[in-house]
């Protein structure tokens, strides 16, 4: 009798019918008491503002004159977790070190926000921005340049011409 019962349920798909009717119940009750949460946002559309305080994109200061703020001592490079700063220094004419590059991959970040601890001047800042969807792997490398750029945007500076 028991394996009747389940062959049964089985062939008349007895137990989808009951989660589809406890949905429709579900969304004809909270329709009449208008609850908020049960209505779905349209992404596009209506966007989620940014939460203040938290972790987002990375984005680089400058400093007074207008200069990126860098200390050069790759401290953030050195506290990253998962490796996604890239800083690569030379030295100059009179010994002092030159930052030739620097690079962050999004995709490695863990958003963690070592990096900006350990800053000892306070160059590199995270921005509330969350939406960090890109078409290619390329749009999530962010050089020196771009993270100034981000940094203008966010403190709402106008770019410095060279």
């Amino acid at each position: 009798m028991n394996k009747i019962k389940k062959l049964l349920k089985t062939i008349f798909l007895i137990e989808i019918a009951q989660g589809l009717w406890l949905t429709l119940k579900t969304m004809l009750t909270t329709q009449k008491q208008k609850i908020p949460y049960a209505v779905t946002r349209q992404y596009p559309t209506f966007k989620r503002k940014p939460i203040p305080g938290s972790r987002g994109l990375h984005a680089m200061r400058r400093d007074e004159t207008g200069k990126w703020s860098m200390h050069r001592v790759r401290l953030c490079e050195a506290v990253c977790p998962s490796k996604a700063i890239t800083v690569v220094t030379s030295e100059g004419p009179e010994h002092q070190k030159l930052v030739n590059s620097y690079e962050l991959d999004l995709l490695r970040c863990v958003f963690c926000g070592f990096c900006i601890d350990a800053c000892p001047v306070s160059a590199i800042l995270m921005t509330p921005e969350f939406e960090l969807a890109c078409y290619s792997r390329n749009d999530a490398f962010y050089s020196k340049d771009r993270l100034v750029d981000v940094g203008d945007n966010y403190m709402g500076r106008k770019a410095v011409k060279k």
